[in-house]
């Protein structure tokens, strides 16, 4: 039987109606902040930048977050794609599965090697350019053509001098480490000595490391108060014949070197006691905190506490350390992108 509905019931419904879009509608920048918070703590990285652009509510929601936001955030599996001849194409997964795939724009002609600080590294051989890329805000960078010869084998990080508010770039080749100032359009070069076997670079506690593949002893540079390369000689070096290429690491107040041959199921790793300037075997430490290798050698090492249960999310190995505690090393075909980094800047 149907319902028969009365002009005073139609009169009712239209009297709520009005009621709700004059008294109880609100645009979506008045949604309460804590609420907003929530919502914004369970978005993938590539949606937080459409949601920060919603309103200015959003916006000062999402940047006064933003750090915790990329801090709770696992590394995500990356992969780079692309010809030469065609834009490169960049994939990224979360631990959930979750997929994004982007275009950099006119990235024609461009060579992908790596990634720092968040930041993809494309080489034009044409013009022997750099060019920084953020592949989720698209921010970039463009660094004057190089000076030297050739850029195969070349170790690039991204840095921040709070001394004269710049970006920095800084590349290790030809034997030299050299750095151009972002906007400054120039290239310099520091070295005291033959780096010819000096491999990676990592910045740690504002000043930045690279290691003799050679006898394991590190090379020490500065940008302030004048650049300055200086030879740091270690004792008790690692003699595993599985650290061909090595790698160097930071976790909270520590230097790892680990391997990036990934043929073994083990993996040494070994920490720097800079009082005694000595490689310190990882089984004879009480450190905790995981190791993520990537193919392209772009590394990391983190505190578990930084997730839930994060060693959970992708295929993981022992690391060989005598036995007393079960650490784990990740691997990946491709590359780590690691939001956390995107708000640690590295300083020197």
């Amino acid at each position: 039987m149907r319902r028969r509905v009365t002009r005073n019931q139609n009169d009712d419904v239209a009297s709520i109606s009005k009621t709700i879009k004059t008294d109880d509608v609100r645009p979506w920048s008045y949604l309460n902040h804590d609420v907003l918070l929530l919502v914004m703590m369970q978005l993938r990285v590539i949606d937080f930048v459409a949601f920060s652009g919603v309103c200015k509510s959003w916006r000062s929601v999402a940047l006064s977050n933003r750090k915790s936001f990329m801090a709770s955030k696992p590394p995500m599996l990356t992969r780079i794609s692309g010809r030469l001849s065609t834009d490169t194409k960049f994939h990224i997964e979360d631990h959930e599965g979750r997929k994004f795939n982007t275009i950099i724009p006119h990235s024609v002609d461009w060579y992908n090697e790596g990634l720092t600080s968040c930041y993809m590294i494309l080489f034009r051989f044409n013009t022997k350019e750099y060019r920084l890329v953020n592949p989720i805000t698209r921010h970039d960078f463009i660094f004057p053509p190089i000076p030297w010869e050739t850029n195969y084998g070349s170790r690039c990080v991204l840095v921040f001098s709070p001394s004269i508010s710049k970006m920095v770039f800084v590349v290790l080749a030809e034997k030299q480490i050299w750095f151009s100032i972002a906007d400054e359009g120039t290239w310099n070069h520091v070295s005291s000595f033959d780096l010819k076997y000096c491999r990676d670079l990592r910045v740690f506690k504002g000043k930045i490391y690279t290691i003799d593949t050679n006898n394991f002893n590190l090379c020490e540079f500065r940008l302030n108060p004048e650049p300055k390369v200086t030879l740091l000689e270690t004792k008790n070096l690692p003699e595993d014949p599985r650290i061909l290429l090595p790698q160097l690491v930071s976790c909270g107040e520590n230097l790892y070197l680990m391997g990036s041959s990934v043929y073994a199921e083990k993996f040494n790793v070994f920490k720097l006691d800079f009082g005694e300037m000595e490689w310190v075997n990882f089984k004879d430490t009480r450190d905790e905190c995981g190791f993520f290798l990537g193919e392209e050698d772009y590394s990391a090492a983190v505190k578990p506490e930084l997730w839930a249960d994060p060693w959970s999310h992708y295929e993981a190995y022992d690391i060989d350390n005598g036995g007393e505690h079960k650490k784990i090393l990740f691997s990946a075909i491709g590359g780590w992108y690691f939001p956390h980094e995107c708000e640690n800047v590295n300083l020197i």
